[in-house]
């Protein structure tokens, strides 16, 4: 297994938040109630970086000559010297060929029973330390009127986050949290900041996250919850905002889905949806009462929840999304499917050896 530490920075960039209003880009922010002071709160991850661009490679150097035939930089070829003869592959022998082949196809061929028997089909990568798995998939529970805590935001209920020893904190394991998906007593939460308007958060939740779902969250051994962190387009809190009227009924996971689903269609990167889009998305996600969604909506019912779910995350130094806190490693950006699949394994060995 690989080890999270030896994985590279994602290729894909998460995306950079918006200065927070009344203060202009790059001024720090202010400490106090919703930002602790710099020194006590916990360093945000480092953004991706991208590939190397080709057309910014050296091109005073011919492509295609032998590397003994390149002049020195800034000296002038000696056009009287002798040709040095180059090497034919023709002069390797017919053996070594041979044998070159039978290595390779002996290495595909072990490579291809390793990936079958220890693949994440195979479940032979999954819970490796055999860690107890999660049983209580009963929440989320309903309020006394039989709609669903929206308005849920933020840590664990009384405890806090202001130092990167108060991380954990961030997985709130409530049985009320409509935000939340698998067994409440997983071994393993990990806890995400994501934004509807975000096409590296859209990426993570059609590909990673539905292998997860399956492989982790199903069988009890992982829970996501979900925080939002609108930053990437006008149109970022409204859209978070139908988010939690989709939550009130239960519907939240499926609206996550289909707002996903619609914003990759439109093809724009941000696809800033409308609010007769996201009423044709509450309808897909399956919400029962159009009527109170859309009232709920045109209210601005969850407005201020959504500014203070932003305020958590500025507080916390919430710099980019997606974002996720996997047990108690963080990870930046739409990662690799595999690095999630460490941290998690990580975790579980982690869990596993607490329980004994």
């Amino acid at each position: 297994m690989t080890r999270p530490e030896d994985q590279p920075e994602p290729i894909d960039p998460a995306h950079e938040p918006g200065p927070e209003p009344g203060r202009h880009p790059g001024e720090a922010p202010a400490a106090g109630a919703g930002n602790p002071p710099a020194g006590d709160a916990p360093d945000a991850p480092e953004p991706g970086t991208g590939t190397r661009d080709w057309r910014t490679r050296n091109t005073a150097v011919e492509w295609g000559a032998a590397p003994e035939e390149q002049p020195e930089h800034g000296a002038e070829a000696d056009s009287t010297a002798p040709a040095k003869p180059r090497k034919s592959w023709k002069a390797i022998p017919t053996e070594a060929w041979v044998w070159l082949a039978a290595a390779l196809l002996l290495v595909g061929g072990l490579g291809f029973i390793a990936g079958d028997r220890m693949g994440p089909s195979g479940g032979g990568t999954v819970n490796l330390a055999g860690a107890t798995p999660g049983s209580n998939f009963d929440g989320p529970v309903t309020m006394d009127d039989g709609t669903y805590d929206a308005g849920i935001l933020g840590p664990r209920a009384g405890t806090t986050v202001a130092t990167a020893e108060d991380l954990p904190n961030m997985h709130r394991r409530s049985e009320a949290d409509p935000f939340a998906l698998g067994a409440l007593d997983a071994p393993v939460v990990m806890t995400m900041f994501s934004d509807f308007e975000c096409p590296f958060c859209a990426r993570h939740a059609l590909t990673t996250q539905q292998n997860l779902i399956d492989d982790y969250v199903d069988s009890g051994l992982l829970r996501i919850e979900w925080n939002d962190m609108p930053m990437s387009s006008p149109r970022s809190a409204r859209v978070a905002e139908a988010g939690r009227a989709a939550a009130a009924q239960g519907k939240f996971w499926e609206f996550e889905q289909a707002a996903f689903t619609a914003a990759q269609d439109k093809g724009t990167g941000h696809p800033e949806l409308t609010d007769e889009e996201l009423v044709e998305i509450a309808r897909t996600a399956g919400v029962g009462d159009m009527d109170l969604f859309e009232r709920q909506l045109d209210e601005g019912t969850w407005e201020n929840a959504v500014n203070d779910a932003v305020g958590y995350g500025r507080a916390i130094r919430v710099e980019a999304t997606p974002m996720f806190l996997i047990g108690g490693q963080m990870a930046s950006g739409a990662q690799p499917e595999q690095v999630f699949r460490d941290y998690i394994e990580l975790e579980l060995m982690k869990a596993q050896r607490n329980e004994g």
